[in-house]
C-alpha cells in the first residue's frame, strides 16, 4: 500500500483529502503547522511542523517508519495584502510570497532524493487560476502561486525518468466555508471575489472540493507515466 503524505492537513481541502483517504484505508502522514482541529478524530498520524525550516522538516522525515510514495501539498497562506501592488508594503510582499512558495519548496527538497533513489514518487502542488490570469489586489499570492506552477514544470523535468512524477492542480475559487478562515475587509474581498469568478464562468459555481480529489487521485496514479509538469486548471470554463 502506498503511503500519502499531505501537508496543510488541517486546511479545508487537506482535511477533506486526508478523511476520504483514511475511510479509503490508505497509509497516511499529515502535516500540519498549529491547529489540527479539522483532522483532530483520524487515526493516521499526525504530526506538527514548520514547513518553512527546512532542516527540521528533513529531519521528521527521515525518522519516519514508512517511506512517502506520494505527495499532496496543501499547505498555503491567503493573499493577505489585498492591495494594489503600488500600495503593498515590501515586508507583507516577502512574508506572502516566501510563506507560500518557500514551504512548497522545502517539502520537496525533503522527500524527492529518497522517491529518486526508489525510482517511484507521484507528488501534487496547488497552484491556482491566478498563475495565469494574475489577481488584482493580490500580487503576491499570484507571484507564488506562479512560481510553485514552474517550480513543479521544472522539478518533473529532472525527475521523470526515475518516474517521480509532479505535476500541480491550479483550481479557480474552490466551494469551502469562508467563515471558518477569514473575517472583516478580507473576509469580504473574498466574497467579491468569489462572486466574480461565479459569474464570469460557464458553470457558474465554484470548484468543489470532491473533484479536486478526483484529480490528485489520478495524479498519484501508480499506473501513470507521461503524466508529468503539467498544472492543470479547474475553473468551470472560465470565460
Amino acid at each position: 500500500m502506498k503511503t500519502i503524505m499531505i501537508t496543510g492537513a488541517n486546511s479545508q481541502i487537506g482535511s477533506f483529502l486526508a478523511r476520504q483517504y483514511e475511510s479509503e484505508g490508505r497509509e497516511l502522514i499529515l502535516l500540519y503547522h498549529k491547529n489540527d482541529h479539522r483532522i483532530t478524530g483520524l487515526k493516521s498520524l499526525k504530526l506538527a511542523v514548520d514547513l518553512r525550516d527546512l532542516e527540521t522538516l528533513k529531519q521528521l522525515i527521515c525518522g519516519l517508519k514508512s517511506d512517502i510514495d506520494c505527495l499532496i501539498h496543501c499547505s498555503a497562506i491567503r493573499s493577505e495584502d489585498a492591495q494594489a501592488l503600488a500600495d503593498t508594503d515590501p515586508l507583507q510582499f516577502k512574508r506572502v510570497f516566501d510563506d507560500n512558495f518557500y514551504p512548497a519548496y522545502n517539502v520537496l527538497r525533503a522527500v524527492l532524493p529518497q522517491m529518486i533513489a526508489r525510482h517511484f514518487g507521484r507528488v501534487v502542488l496547488f497552484s491556482s487560476e491566478v498563475s495565469r490570469s494574475g489577481l488584482a489586489n493580490g500580487s503576491a499570492y499570484a507571484a507564488s502561486k506562479a512560481a510553485i506552477a514552474n517550480l513543479a514544470k521544472s522539478a518533473a523535468l529532472e525527475c521523470s525518468s526515475a518516474n517521480v512524477l509532479i505535476n500541480s492542480i491550479a483550481p479557480a475559487p474552490v466551494d469551502t466555508a469562508l467563515e471558518e478562515d477569514f473575517s472583516g475587509s478580507y473576509l469580504r474581498f473574498r466574497k467579491a471575489y468569489f462572486a466574480k469568478h461565479i459569474a464570469g464562468s460557464a458553470s457558474k459555481q465554484l470548484v468543489s472540493i470532491a473533484e479536486i480529489k478526483q484529480v490528485a487521485d489520478f495524479m498519484i496514479s501508480e499506473d501513470l507515466r507521461s503524466l508529468c509538469g503539467e498544472e492543470i486548471f479547474l475553473t468551470g470554463g472560465k470565460l
